[in-house]
């Protein structure tokens, strides 16, 4: 699986522009819920969807997700519920759920599922590495579309 927002940061020291820069730096979350969705998010067409989805503010400029927005852009559903939960550890957590990881002030959303990371939009995550989970979201579709 690679890794889009590792493979933005690639493109935006090609292609220098302030979306490109933003997603490479934000773009995370947006990562990790496409993932969660059960969307692809390894290739360019991720970047390319993220992009869509600040020029449609869906998403920030600085990619800061609106969860009931982006939902409904990406699947067509509705969310029933989000719930911001404090975790201090991924075992327990068993369906696709965007997580984020905090270390010296920085933070970076992953994908988690069956207790452990599936999804990281980057390739190496310092936050991941060397500092710990913070807070989930534990999203809620309604069925209908």
């Amino acid at each position: 699986m690679k890794n889009p927002q590792s493979q933005a940061e690639e493109l935006s020291k090609v292609f220098p522009n302030e979306k490109l820069n933003n997603i490479a730096k934000y773009g995370c979350c947006a990562f990790v819920l496409i993932w969660c969705l059960g969307l692809d998010p390894s290739d360019i067409d991720a970047i390319l969807l993220v992009e869509r989805m600040i020029d449609k503010k869906v998403i920030d400029k600085d990619c800061t997700v609106n969860w009931n927005k982006a939902v409904k852009y990406l699947s067509g559903r509705s969310l029933k519920s989000v719930e911001f939960r404090d975790i201090t550890v991924i075992k327990g957590i068993k369906e696709r759920t965007p997580v984020r990881y905090d270390f010296n002030g920085k933070s970076h959303w992953v994908g988690v599922e069956n207790g452990e990371i599936k999804f990281n939009s980057l390739v190496s995550s310092v936050c991941v590495n060397k500092g710990r989970p913070v807070t989930a979201r534990i999203l809620t579709l309604n069925i209908e579309r």
